[in-house]
């Protein structure tokens, strides 16, 4: 009786293994006829193999309408009056020049901070009262700054002024058009090649009024 079971359960064991062998038999020929009829594409491309796909031709126009739109531009902003924000070495708002007169201020911009590794922050960045455009809003007694061309003017190359102080004046120069209508740039003395001559002030002599000639001889309250 145990031989006769023993023969049975080998020939089960047989037939499971022989159905196995075929049915994976038939997937690798299925999956090799898939193949054929659909080659598989890498999916990295080996290296040094120059892309096939020629890159997009360059517009005729182009170079001409960057030209146009800088020359727009340019027009745009030349028939603005200029607000002119005087910037100390110090941190300071010293001073805010319209057209026809000059304003002294002294607005400190940048507030010492705790952290060592900091040192001192932007006070605009904190106070929405303190940045640029609005305090010239606010001392100058204008609306807003629309149609207006605002130059904040560091009294030295920006490379000399504090990091915290450059960076939070070139914040509010983008901040400027969406809170208070004016187009605002930074300008660096540096870039610029030249050094900064604030206006004298109303009560200062002119540059251009002559003044009484003395010889070098002539001691101090000499009439020539």
């Amino acid at each position: 009786m145990l031989d006769v079971l023993f023969i049975l359960v080998f020939a089960a064991l047989v037939q499971l293994a022989a159905r196995t062998e075929s049915r994976d038999a038939r997937d690798a020929a299925a999956t090799a006829a898939t193949s054929r009829r659909h080659p598989r594409r890498p999916r990295h491309p080996d290296a040094g193999v120059p892309d096939a796909t020629p890159p997009p031709p360059v517009p005729a126009d182009r170079a001409a309408l960057r030209d146009a739109a800088l020359a727009a531009l340019t027009r745009e902003l030349e028939g603005r009056p200029a607000v002119i924000a005087r910037i100390g070495a110090d941190g300071t708002l010293s001073a805010v020049e319209l057209d026809d007169h000059r304003i002294e201020l002294g607005v400190p911009l940048l507030e010492q901070v705790p952290d060592p590794d900091v040192a001192v922050a932007y006070l605009g960045d904190r106070l929405s009262e303190l940045r640029i455009c609005r305090l010239l809003v606010l001392r100058t007694g204008l609306a807003d700054l629309r149609g207006r061309l605002v130059v904040i003017a560091p009294d030295r190359p920006l490379d000399q002024l504090a990091v915290a102080l450059v960076a939070g004046l070139r914040r509010d120069a983008e901040r400027c058009q969406r809170e208070q209508q004016g187009a605002a740039v930074v300008v660096d003395l540096a870039a610029a090649g030249t050094t900064s001559s604030p206006a004298p002030s109303p009560s200062s002599p002119s540059p251009s009024s002559p003044s009484p000639s003395r010889s070098p001889s002539s001691p101090p309250g000499a009439t020539p």
